[in-house]
């Protein structure tokens, strides 16, 4: 299935006609004949070949030579490094594989800023206009899974050729330029088993010296060709047997579209099996191609189809001295180096990049490499946005041994585009709906440096603009001039009633210096000021003024963003906190001061079940504020109430809540169905304009949040005092 570019070492194909040299290099078994281990490739089904190579141990049986494609590719590569059945079964059971296959960062790995932005514009897919429209050469770019193959081919960075590993090994993927399919003999591991994997459409494809690799099994997906050129005297070949067609069934166009490349795989199949000595079947017809939850009977599956071949398969067994000089000749061909870099090199990027992210990742230098810390690092750089992946090795130079970053932008960029889509059904009756993107220049005249734009349309209009820049490419200090333009749609509620939609428009441009901590938090402290025009457009009600003129304040602002997960978070900390003294607003017979606590806490109970305690808070210290300083009820807080039904200059409330999942989703649509409950109560004290507010308002809530690749999807319902209650529905952002 996976991924990127490699200026390692030049790939050399070492197509090798004469058996005799590749027998000398492959661990001998006495005169048994050398057996070739031929792995099919299937997605998780992949995951029985596990179960085989643990009855083949288990029985004596010892391979002289491995090949496989696409999941067979990596499960036989791991095995090909010197690992034996139970490494190999931990390795791979290891991975979380939902989060490898979703193609994201982990949220706690994301910066500070791209947090915002998943929070902002949820939705995961994103495209560039860098030449005109362009998508992503898949739905993942690969970087999970190309730390993974890292991590194995990483001790073997430096050999010539796959015949050096403990067990010789070769992997299939298909040349989209040659149109043919291309066998790994040689060259960099970890690219080999990045391209033999690469499922289009789905991983991004490999582009290496003028080949862009993809998925070897469109082409061969059972390489018993491939063991036979190596030298193997009798080919095992373990097929993974899938569930037929039901013609009945009815078909989607994604479904056709999968089912016409399983023909395609069954055919290549069919012209390969005959060539095996012995073919082992593995009956998984109730198992998906995507059930990684199920790797242990999968395991179990392939174990059962070797032992169900049991007679054939025992005249391949060696005696116990042999099997015991097998294994220590293939463990004496294991790489155990000690990698301690001298130096950090980045390729990939331009050089002024490079220097800072080699300033960036300087931490690794001088100590053993610990490959569960420096994954971390990767995806921290990852989490940056402007990287499609990165993947790393050991070289040689004026020698000194160093570690290798071979970073790879994303193509398609820049710039970065994140789409929006917005329904806001508060009232099933008025809904508002609203569409746009955020549009991200990374490292704009340096690293780290971004400008960030803003466009919706629609219920509400938006066009801003930040250019964030960092006093230098490392330092936690910035400074953040930005300007912008906005009118949306203000609602106005008396009870259950829509008696008056507002619009509010402003202009506003400001200036900010900040402090960024790390990956969480940031401190800013600036001025803003503009224009501002508040006027009714439908309704008669003079609830709210006709509001024009300038407005200006000095803010104070600190974010924390601790959570894992940007919408529906299930454990860690959010904070946002701002205090503010106007010198000039709108109605406003001075200046006032405004302050705002927002506090959400989660806790992860199990892996299904959290619950949640948040408090809000706000206060114009008994000022006069001119408008009403805060708006509540409508879409997150006291949702049984209209949309700024609440408005008021001094507030309190309190959510309690439970998150349970219910479903997990396929990583190419989404990651989860959730159930959230919640109980709010608070206060809100009376403004002498707009609808007069209950003495102590509350509801309960209840919901289904489905979190998919285009941003959440929430159904519910709220019932609170005072007469309040409806159904709501939301798509884009909540809580």
């Amino acid at each position: 299935m996976l991924q990127q570019p490699r200026t390692l070492l030049a790939l050399v194909l070492v197509c090798l006609a004469s058996t005799i040299g590749l027998t000398q290099n492959a661990p001998t078994a006495g005169n048994r004949p050398k057996i070739g281990l031929v792995l099919e490739g299937g997605g998780a089904l992949g995951l029985a070949h596990i179960g085989v190579i643990q009855y083949l141990e288990e029985h004596r049986i010892p391979v002289s030579y491995v090949a496989g494609t696409s999941m067979g590719g990596l499960v036989g590569g791991v095995y090909a490094t010197g690992h034996n059945a139970t490494e190999v079964r931990d390795m791979v059971k290891g991975i979380n594989w939902n989060e490898v296959l979703s193609g994201q960062v982990p949220f706690e790995d994301l910066s500070f800023r791209r947090k915002q932005d998943a929070r902002d514009f949820p939705s995961t897919l994103e495209f560039g206009l860098h030449h005109g429209l362009q998508f992503p050469g898949g739905f993942n770019a690969g970087q999970q899974v190309q730390l993974i193959l890292d991590r194995i081919a990483l001790p073997y960075s430096e050999i010539e050729s796959f015949n050096d590993l403990p067990i010789p090994f070769a992997c299939v993927a298909t040349d989209l330029v040659t149109a043919s399919e291309h066998v790994f003999r040689s060259g960099p591991l970890d690219l080999a088993l990045r391209s033999t994997m690469s499922l289009p459409g789905i991983f991004s494809p490999v582009r290496y010296q003028g080949h862009v690799f993809v998925d070897g099994g469109l082409l061969n997906n059972i390489p018993i060709n491939v063991a036979k050129e190596m030298g193997a005297e009798f080919i095992l070949g373990i097929h993974l047997e899938v569930a037929p067609l039901d013609p009945d069934k009815p078909l989607s166009s994604f479904a056709v579209l999968g089912q016409s490349i399983s023909v395609m795989i069954a055919a290549n199949e069919k012209r390969s099996k005959p060539g095996a000595d012995l073919l082992v079947s593995v009956p998984l017809q109730k198992f998906t191609a995507l059930d990684y939850d199920q790797a242990d009977a999968i395991i179990k599956a392939g174990y059962d189809a070797a032992a169900a071949n049991a007679e054939r398969l025992a005249a391949l067994s060696v005696d116990e001295a042999t099997w015991k000089q097998y294994l220590a000749e293939r463990d004496a061909r294991r790489s155990r180096l000690t990698r301690m870099p001298q130096f950090v090199e980045v390729t990939g990027v331009p050089p002024q990049i490079a220097h800072a992210m080699s300033e960036d990742m300087s931490g690794f230098v001088g100590k053993p490499l610990d490959s569960a810390q420096l994954d971390k690092g990767i995806m921290q750089m990852d989490g940056m946005g402007f990287l499609s992946s990165m993947n790393y090795s050991m070289v040689d130079k004026k020698d000194k041994q160093g570690l290798r970053l071979e970073a790879d932008p994303k193509s398609y960029s820049p710039p970065i585009v994140r789409p929006l889509i917005l329904i806001d059904g508060s009232d099933y009756n008025n809904v508002f709906f609203s569409f746009g993107a955020r549009i991200l220049f990374l490292n704009f005249g340096g690293y780290r440096r971004e400008l960030r734009n803003d466009v919706v349309v629609g219920s509400q209009y938006e066009l801003t603009s930040e250019y964030y820049r960092p006093f230098s490419p490392t330092s936690p200090w910035f400074v953040a001039p930005r300007a912008g333009f906005n009118s949306v749609q203000f609602p106005l509620y008396n009870g259950n009633t829509l008696v008056a939609v507002y619009r509010n428009r402003y202009a506003i441009g400001g200036l900010d210096f900040g402090y960024a901590f790390g990956r969480t938090g940031e401190l800013r402290l600036g001025y803003e000021g503009g224009y501002q025009h508040l006027s009714l457009q439908i309704g008669n009600s003079q609830e709210l003024p006709t509001v024009s003129g300038s407005t200006g304040d000095v803010r104070l602002q600190y974010q924390l963003n601790a959570v894992d997960e940007p919408i529906v978070p299930r454990q860690g900390t959010r904070i946002t906190f701002y205090t503010k003294y106007f010198n000039a607003n709108p109605d406003a017979p001075e200046g006032f001061p405004l302050s705002e606590a927002q506090i959400q806490n989660f806790f992860r109970l199990n892996v299904q079940h959290s619950v949640f305690l948040n408090a809000y808070g706000g206060t114009s210290y008994g000022y006069k504020t001119g408008l009403p300083a805060f708006q509540l009820g409508g879409d997150s807080r006291f949702l049984a109430y209209g949309t700024n039904e609440l408005l008021t200059n001094q507030y309190f409330l309190f959510q309690l809540g439970y998150i349970r999942t219910l479903k997990n989703l396929p990583p190419f649509l989404g990651s989860t169905i959730d159930f959230l409950g919640m109980f709010e109560v608070g206060k809100t004290y009376q403004l002498p304009i707009g609808p007069k507010p209950p003495y102590l308002p509350g509801d309960v809530v209840g919901g289904i949040i489905v979190k998919t690749i285009f941003g959440p999807v929430v159904i519910g319902g709220a019932v609170g005092n005072y007469g309040h209650g409806k159904f709501f529905f939301q798509v884009g952002r909540f809580l």
